[in-house]
């Protein structure tokens, strides 16, 4: 005998079978996105809104150790070779320091050279960096044909017990930063004076205009203006100069930028590119992808930390 098949009852078995597979895989599914959303792992999580789950992605992007170094997003196609942090030859030219910021890492002594007799100076102990010191003896050269002859370094380089007797002692904090704090112990700072040899008398002094007018040509800063006490927590001081190199110091002049301004301009802006004296400069900073940032394959350049996660590169041609 032949039994012939329902059509009506495998139709009704077949949909609940098919039922109770799509249960199962969206109650599946369902744990999955619970279990993920709430693990405490450093991946970003599956639940939240639009705009959390984006910042979280984002976050975990940028901290995690598998992201691939990618060139910066430039229009510099010569910044194209890696370059390990662990390798570079960091120059601190643009390390910013100040009362929030302070110096992670000592200065080389190596790079310290006595001032006198090559210039004149307080003491024969004054210090400064090399590159800080050949900037200084370039601008007071030039100083001289300007019959500007009264000038000497007071201050340079400071190490870390000099700067706090001198906080220490200071009359008025307002123009001391703390050890640890101070420019001075970076070797690239320079206190200049006149031989009415004090500071008072540097304030409205012709000295002082010609010194604010003329460093950046040669690669140095007015690091505290009368008008920046604000930004850069420190009062006018006439007296105070810092290098910083050529293209800075005179990018900075161009914008009536402290450094405090420099460094956040170029984190927003990422970097730019402009002729000085019929030399193209290029100028780019970079925060590290798993230790990595990129330089020029061909062309000439520095770096140096920004003291606030990321470097700075500048390259010439």
């Amino acid at each position: 005998m032949t039994h012939r098949r329902n059509p009506r009852r495998s139709s009704q078995r077949f949909f609940v079978f098919t039922l109770l597979t799509f249960g199962l895989i969206f109650t599946v599914l369902l744990l999955m996105i619970h279990a993920l959303g709430a693990s405490d792992t450093n991946g970003p999580s599956l639940l939240g809104s639009p705009r959390a789950i984006a910042a979280e992605a984002q976050a975990f992007l940028e901290s995690s150790d598998h992201v691939t170094p990618q060139p910066p997003p430039t229009n510099f196609p010569e910044f194209s070779r890696k370059l390990n942090t662990a390798d570079i030859p960091d120059t601190g030219y643009l390390k910013l320091v100040n009362r929030e910021r302070a110096i992670t890492t000592p200065v080389n002594s190596a790079h310290l050279t006595t001032v006198w007799p090559d210039l004149p100076a307080r003491t024969s102990y004054v210090e400064l960096h090399q590159t800080a010191f050949q900037a200084l003896q370039d601008l007071f050269a030039a100083a001289g044909r300007a019959n500007i002859n009264s000038l000497f370094v007071a201050s340079g380089f400071r190490g870390t017990e000099e700067q706090r007797t001198i906080y220490q002692n200071a009359a008025d904090p307002a123009f001391v930063l703390p050890p640890g704090h101070s420019e001075h112990q970076l070797g690239l700072a320079a206190d200049i004076l006149t031989s009415a040899n004090n500071f008072s008398s540097m304030v409205g002094s012709p000295e002082a205009a010609w010194l604010a007018e003329h460093a950046p040509a040669f690669g140095l800063i007015l690091r505290y203006p009368a008008d920046k006490q604000d930004i850069t927590g420190v009062a006018y001081e006439p007296w105070h100069f810092r290098y910083v190199g050529r293209i800075h110091a005179w990018y900075m002049g161009e914008r009536d930028f402290v450094l405090e301004e420099y460094i956040e301009y170029l984190q927003a802006q990422g970097g730019f590119q402009a002729t000085l004296d019929g030399r193209t400069y290029y100028v780019l900073y970079q925060r590290p992808q798993n230790g990595i940032i990129f330089v020029p394959e061909h062309l000439s350049f520095n770096v140096s930390s920004a003291n606030t996660g990321g470097y700075i590169v500048t390259a010439w041609r």
